[in-house]
């Protein structure tokens, strides 16, 4: 009966985390994740010259990107843009037909020597424009997408400033470009990158990008899936599906560790694989936070989660977290609990990323000073709420 009383005790006790220490783990966690976190994405955008690359490529992953790149010629024809350290486009001038011969042999050897490179700088996908106004397709233009498909680079035809996919005989452009090309809807996409005005003032919306982001995903190896997701900016929805890939992941995690049931003042134990979480998805939504900040997200995030803390408060460096009697917290975790926590933190952090999903990628968006303890709080109710 005393072996009891004194196991209740001690169960009730406060928890002090650290938030140094958290600090601390947040920054060798954020270095062991940095080769996850930080794949490579490299992108060859093919096409003469007008086809709107420019706009396709700022329209997916952010206004002026084609302009603002740190552009560098890799040959005449080819341009290197420096997006980020862990992202680079490569444009092709044009496909100028009086000098095709050379941009042929200039992209041929191009593709040679990135075969020689590893992996992380070698061409993960390229999109082949054609512009759907001029209805043609140059026999260059055939032998250049056969070039890349002798060389097995994932290519998907984007069909570029679309108006029109029929003629006046009823003949779809599009299938004109699966006949000669041999290939199938599911590696070809009619796109938009832009509204356009005719002249009855009638505005054509922007078509087309979504899917085109959707199939650029379907033909990229998991680790190129998740760089993409998190360079575009276009698709909501591969984002999110992205950040729940992430969140599955650390909620099974959880659920190891907790295996066999842990008590509440072994909290700690769970805290790294939560740091990891919560890194892993602040990346996918492309905010540069440093370990000083992951942490104090993750600790906010603990505290709302609401798992049976009577009382929290953070005193000096110290975060005191105290269980209620009664609660979960004053017993222990066991494995569904520690993943359904684990799983509710990140859920309530993903649904704050879709909520503010324009406001993120059309201005200067301060995640910390707009993720409050507060606003923590509400999503974690409102996840709460909804399970």
């Amino acid at each position: 009966m005393e072996n009891t009383k004194n196991q209740e005790e001690q169960l009730q006790k406060e928890v002090q985390l650290d938030l140094f220490e958290l600090t601390k783990q947040a920054g060798n966690i954020f270095r062991e994740a940095k080769k996850e976190i930080e794949n490579n994405l490299n992108v060859l955008i093919v096409g003469k010259t007008g086809v709107g690359k420019s706009t396709l490529i700022n329209t997916v992953f952010g206004s002026d990107v084609a302009k603002t790149g740190s552009g560098k010629p890799v040959t005449q024809e080819i341009q290197r843009i420096d997006v980020n350290r862990c992202f680079t486009i490569y444009d092709t001038k044009g496909l100028e037909m009086k000098d095709f011969e050379t941009t042929f042999e200039n992209i041929k050897n191009f593709l040679d020597e990135n075969a020689k490179k590893d992996a992380n700088s070698q061409i993960n996908i390229v999109w082949f424009c054609i512009a759907e106004p001029g209805r043609r397709i140059e026999e260059g233009e055939k032998r250049l997408f056969n070039l890349f498909k002798e060389k097995s680079y994932t290519t998907i035809v984007a069909i570029t400033k679309s108006q029109q996919d029929k003629d006046e005989n009823g003949h779809k452009f599009s299938d004109i470009v699966k006949e000669e090309f041999q290939i199938s809807d599911a590696i070809i996409q009619r796109v938009r990158a832009m509204k356009v005005e005719d002249d009855d003032g009638d505005v054509k919306k922007i078509i087309g990008i979504d899917e085109l982001i959707k199939k650029t995903c379907d033909k990229l190896p998991e680790a190129s899936k998740q760089a993409f997701a998190r360079e575009q900016q276009y698709n909501k929805k591969i984002k999110e599906e992205a950040a729940l890939g992430i969140i599955n992941k650390y909620s099974t995690a959880a659920s190891a560790i907790a295996l066999s049931p842990i008590p509440f003042s072994d909290i700690a134990l769970l805290l790294p694989n939560q740091l990891a979480m919560i890194t892993h998805i602040t990346s996918i939504y492309g905010f540069d936070v440093s370990p000083e900040g992951i942490a104090k997200l993750t600790g906010s995030f603990v505290v709302a989660a609401g798992i049976g803390f009577g009382t929290r408060a953070v005193v000096g460096n110290m975060l005191k977290l105290i269980p209620a009697v009664g609660t979960i917290a004053g017993t222990s975790f066991n494995a569904v609990v520690a993943g359904s926590v684990t799983k509710l933190i990140g859920n309530a952090y993903l649904a704050f990323l879709n909520d503010n999903f324009e406001l993120i990628y059309s201005g200067d968006f301060d995640l910390m000073s707009n993720l409050t303890s507060s606003i923590i709080e509400e999503y974690i109710n409102k996840q709460k709420n909804m399970s």
